[in-house]
């Protein structure tokens, strides 16, 4: 079974205008989408597309009106692609927040066709991000409007490794030239059994509503230290975040 727990940590490093660093451990979900029947089968704590302990939901993704497996393929736009890793949270309790998905799309062959990003902010936005090619590092303009304390200008530079022993996933964020922000997330895995999900349950309680308190604490931290905030701006579906003077009136 590809499907699997990754226990670790995610660590942000912040270096202009302010330093501020941080650490936390962290728990994940890497699922493969055509193991999900089986998951649900197996695990007693685990439902797909109902209630229980531990959820997932299709509709907690992309645009959430079909199988997650076929969105993730026709935005690709590659047919060929035949396997599909996500890299998630999963709804415990009923809730889930996910500041970022990371999915690998893997063609017939066994080789990467592209990576996706699936990026939500505090405010109910959600922005894809496709990632083409199979060397697992990218860069891609900024579209959504993440934290207050960055403007829409820049662009992200991914880096990843495949998802095996162990998985990590670097983003640089980029302004003119220079790397304000680094995010890493490392996991190590555990295989998916019930044992190991209430172990996981115990020790990494509440998982997605730490993620969103955690995100809240490192705002109020950064707006003390005085960081420029950096009004929402207009978000259009399909588009992204949009700045003031590109809205149309």
């Amino acid at each position: 079974m590809r499907s699997a727990l990754y226990t670790g940590a995610l660590t942000h490093s912040r270096r202009t205008p302010t330093r501020n660093v941080f650490r936390y451990p962290l728990s994940t979900w890497l699922l493969d989408l055509d193991e999900l029947p089986e998951l649900a089968r197996r695990l007693t704590l685990l439902s797909v597309n109902s209630r229980n302990i531990v959820s997932f939901h299709d509709r907690d993704h992309f645009d959430g009106d079909k199988p997650l497996k076929q969105a993730v393929i026709e935005f690709a736009g590659d047919p060929e692609i035949e396997r599909v890793l996500v890299l998630t949270q999963l709804r415990v309790l009923g809730f889930v927040f996910n500041p970022v998905s990371f999915y690998w799309c893997y063609r017939r062959d066994g080789s990467l066709a592209c990576m996706v990003a699936e990026l939500n902010n505090t405010f109910g936005e959600r922005q894809l991000e496709l990632l083409r090619g199979g060397e697992l590092a990218y860069e891609h303009e900024k579209h959504l409007h993440v934290s207050p304390f960055f403007g829409l200008d820049g662009s992200y530079e991914y880096a990843f490794s495949e998802p095996q022993e162990q998985v990590w996933a670097r983003i640089h964020v980029k302004e003119g030239g220079a790397r304000p922000l680094t995010a890493v997330l490392h996991g190590h895995r555990r295989e998916l059994t019930n044992a190991s999900l209430a172990d996981m349950l115990l020790r990494y309680p509440l998982m997605p509503m730490r993620v969103v308190w955690l995100i809240h604490w490192q705002a109020l931290r950064l707006w003390l230290k005085r960081v420029p905030f950096h009004r929402k701006p207009a978000f259009v579906p399909g588009q992204g975040s949009v700045r003031q003077d590109s809205v149309p009136r």
